[in-house]
């Protein structure tokens, strides 16, 4: 179209493709707070469950609120510090793990690294949120058991979908047809991921109200 800046609607969308390095730093610098927020989609409402996560809401004086809990509170060096002796007991368990499967008859001495980080990032999840490796049993070898498989097969379907690009985006009288599918995907595995998470999250507020009452 031999421009610098155009902007192109795609149904409920307005697409500004910009080719110009000036008006990129102008885009990043300068006009930031108004270009930088997240986009409501779908993927990311379902997700969220109607943006009441700090990650996915769009820039607005709530998102600010949560942001300022989330640096203080959860992400401060205090909180860092004291959390270092989970990390470092997940660090121990991920090597005793490794060395296990590396002398397993039953897989040869093969070890996929792949899975074992994956699911080191997920024990170690559980562990600072629910002061829990498992939800489950667990195996023996200290690997994770069906429970665990489920749920993170459930997070990482979800991180393959949530702003992927769906046409209910675009067009949002489509979403009741779930052209895509991807509602029907994100709805199955956020009711895996919930099924595990909800009853420890429903225990904690529990035993918080408990402690209130005292």
């Amino acid at each position: 179209m031999n421009t610098e800046i155009a902007c192109i609607r795609l149904g409920n969308i307005h697409v500004i493709p910009v080719t110009s390095p000036q008006l990129a730093r102008e885009f990043l610098r300068k006009q930031d707070a108004i270009f930088s927020s997240r986009a409501d989609v779908l993927s990311a409402r379902l997700t969220s469950n109607g943006y009441l996560t700090v990650i996915f809401s769009p820039n607005c004086d709530q998102w600010k609120k949560m942001r300022r809990i989330i640096a203080s509170e959860m992400l401060s060096p205090a909180m860092h510090r004291w959390l270092h002796g989970k990390r470092c007991e997940e660090a121990d368990h991920l090597v005793r793990y490794v060395f296990k499967q590396s002398q397993s008859p039953l897989t040869n001495g093969l070890v996929n690294v792949r899975d074992a980080a994956q699911h080191y990032c997920a024990n170690l999840t559980r562990k600072l949120i629910f002061s829990k490796r498992f939800f489950g049993a667990g195996m023996e070898d200290g690997g994770p058991g069906v429970e665990e498989k489920e749920h993170l097969h459930g997070v990482f379907t979800i991180l393959k979908y949530v702003y992927g690009f769906g046409v209910a985006d675009c067009l949002p009288w489509l979403e009741v047809f779930d052209l895509d599918g991807h509602k029907r995907i994100l709805k199955d595995a956020l009711k895996r991921v919930r099924k595990y998470q909800d009853p420890e999250i429903d225990k904690r507020v529990e035993m918080w109200h408990k402690e209130s009452e005292k």
